[in-house]
């Protein structure tokens, strides 16, 4: 038998060769899969498995998690009317997920809403549990909060004589006034805000009058006089019942709230210019009234939320006379002092000022109140006149009637002359001059700017004085405004802007 090149007999003596060559080849390493290579390639099947399950866990926390801080945000909004936790449940609800557990937490007050939320989502592992783990657990934790920062507003309007004058549209200045300061109050008391922003209005014209619980509080003395009527003698309150206007020297000047434990002098009831009856009611001092009864007052309105009735007494407010524009600030600082809480409290004990706001003003360096001043005036400051007999006993000489006795109220100092009027002297006298008033205005505009207060002003058809006072008092130029016309109510409604604007970043 012949055999061919590299063929091995098949004979027994050929048995060995083959052994060899086996063993050669299991020897051999080239080309075999070794325990070792089939461990790591276990291993890689694992950790690919792993790696799926994780990326489905990925998936699945960011998917709740999505959901959860969605949902937080949409239920911590104070304007929404629902109920918090509802919020976050429908939305969750409607996400797709299944088999979660939700906790939710919800703390909120008059302009302030927290929620806080925690949730978990099991997973069952594809891979995992062959080492032993079944289920992954998916956390997720959310809060958000919203604050609506509390806004304090003195709103100080010029109610002067001059403002019955008409500009060059042929429209009384009045009538310009009263639907722009009626569109500020609306707009910066819309929607939830009111419920955290109160506005005080300050009218002023040669004085400012607080209203009659307010100068009883700061311990004012109204003064009585005698008088012949029908052979009797008859005490009667010298001034009028409804002007409560308080008497301030230079020390009151300085203080930046409202004084407690004082006595002060009632504002004598007087004119000093011509009244202009149709618009004008008699006074240096504005007078008060029942504004609840629907009835015309010029006295200040403290601390309101309530836009009707703010509107409505801005509808009805009269002129007087006078431009005492730094009382007009001097009140719409104090209003917004600290310190003034005291007065503010006793209001609301008697029902003037909401319980809701009865820890107002808050501190100055509240982090979550916003106070603002926003001045308005048509015209400068003046000097300060009085009557020169506020007892009104000295003139004519000797007068003890009623008619005699009570002159000015019926007829203005400018037009009483140096007769019979006043004893021969003039019948006014100036109680502090335009120079001294206007260092006053300014101490106060610095002071309310040093403590934080933001000031809005506006010169309103004024004169170059008017304008000057303003501009300086005002926190920048960026904060004054110079208009005519029609344009007071644009620059009421900027104004009304910026606040809200200025609400969002506190």
């Amino acid at each position: 038998m012949r055999l061919e090149k590299n063929e091995y007999p098949r004979t027994a003596a050929d048995r060995p060769g083959r052994t060899r060559l086996i063993g050669r080849f299991v020897r051999r390493e080239d080309g075999t899969m070794t325990t070792f290579a089939l461990m790591i390639f276990v291993l890689m099947v694992a950790v690919g498995g792993i790696a799926i399950d994780i990326m489905r866990y990925e998936t699945q926390r960011a998917q709740l998690q999505y959901t959860l801080d969605r949902a937080v945000l949409a239920a911590a909004a104070v304007s929404q009317p629902l109920n918090p936790v509802e919020v976050v449940e429908n939305y969750f609800e409607i996400s797709g997920l299944q088999n979660y557990r939700l906790n939710v937490n919800v703390e909120e007050g008059i302009n302030f809403r927290r929620v806080n939320a925690y949730a978990e989502l099991e997973m069952n592992t594809l891979f995992m549990h062959m080492f032993g783990i079944r289920v992954l657990t998916s956390p997720a934790e959310g809060a958000a909060e919203e604050i609506i920062p509390n806004v304090e507003v003195s709103l100080v309007l010029d109610v002067s004589g001059s403002m019955r004058f008409t500009d060059s549209d042929g429209m009384p200045q009045i009538d310009r006034l009263r639907p722009a300061a009626r569109n500020f109050v609306t707009r910066v008391l819309e929607d939830e805000r009111a419920a955290s922003t109160t506005i005080s209005i300050v009218p002023y014209a040669g004085q400012v009058n607080p209203g009659a619980a307010m100068f009883d509080l700061m311990g004012g003395s109204r003064a009585y006089i005698d008088y012949t009527s029908g052979g009797d003698t008859v005490t009667a309150l010298r001034d009028h019942p409804r002007s409560s206007c308080v008497e301030f020297d230079n020390t009151d000047f300085t203080r930046w709230a409202i004084p407690q434990g004082e006595s002060f002098a009632q504002v004598p009831h007087f004119m000093n210019w011509a009244i202009d009856n149709p618009t004008m009611d008699w006074g240096w001092c504005p007078l008060e009234d029942d504004v609840s009864a629907g009835n015309p007052s010029s006295a200040i309105q403290y601390l309101s939320n309530n836009d009707d009735r703010l509107n409505g007494f801005l509808d009805r407010m009269r002129l007087h006379d006078g431009t005492g524009t730094h009382y007009g600030m001097l009140w719409g600082l104090w209003l917004l002092h600290p310190d003034s809480n005291w007065a503010i409290q006793a209001l609301a004990d008697q029902g003037i000022v909401n319980s809701d706001f009865e820890d107002r003003p808050a501190p100055f360096n509240d982090p979550q109140t916003l106070k603002v001043i926003v001045l308005m005036t048509d015209g400068n400051i003046t000097d300060q006149f009085r009557p020169r007999f506020t007892d009104r006993t000295e003139a004519p000489i000797n007068a003890t009637t009623e008619s005699n006795i009570f002159f000015n109220h019926t007829e203005e100092l400018d037009q009483q002359r140096s007769g019979d009027h006043c004893n021969g002297q003039g019948c006014r006298v100036t109680e502090s001059s335009r120079s001294t008033n206007l260092a006053r205005f300014y101490a106060a505009c610095n002071t309310a700017k040093q403590n934080g207060v933001i000031i809005f002003t506006i010169a309103f058809n004024t004169n170059a004085n008017g304008r000057e006072e303003m501009q300086t008092c005002a926190s920048s130029t960026a904060h004054y405004y110079d208009v005519r016309g029609s344009d007071l109510d644009a620059a009421f409604q900027s104004i009304a802007g910026a606040i809200n604007q200025l609400r969002l970043i506190q």
